[in-house]
């Protein structure tokens, strides 16, 4: 089961729970996949800005610079 199929099926859950404990225990479960799967994600995009070549990390990191300004 991919990552998004998992999230797919807890948001189904969640949407299918009772109000109560078993709501708070579905809503926990979807957060938790989806903190575990931005984390990969960051990490991947991390990954790969590092495998670019330098003058286009710098270029790269010049024009989020300017975004910020």
């Amino acid at each position: 089961m991919t990552p998004e199929d998992l999230i797919d099926e807890l948001s189904h859950n969640v949407v299918l729970a009772p109000d109560g404990p078993q709501l708070e225990a579905a809503l926990a479960e979807l957060q938790s996949a989806l903190q575990e799967h931005h984390d990969y994600l960051e990490s991947v995009a991390a990954d790969y800005l590092l495998s670019l070549p330098l003058a286009i990390r710098k270029r790269l990191n010049k024009l989020h610079e300017t975004i910020a300004a």
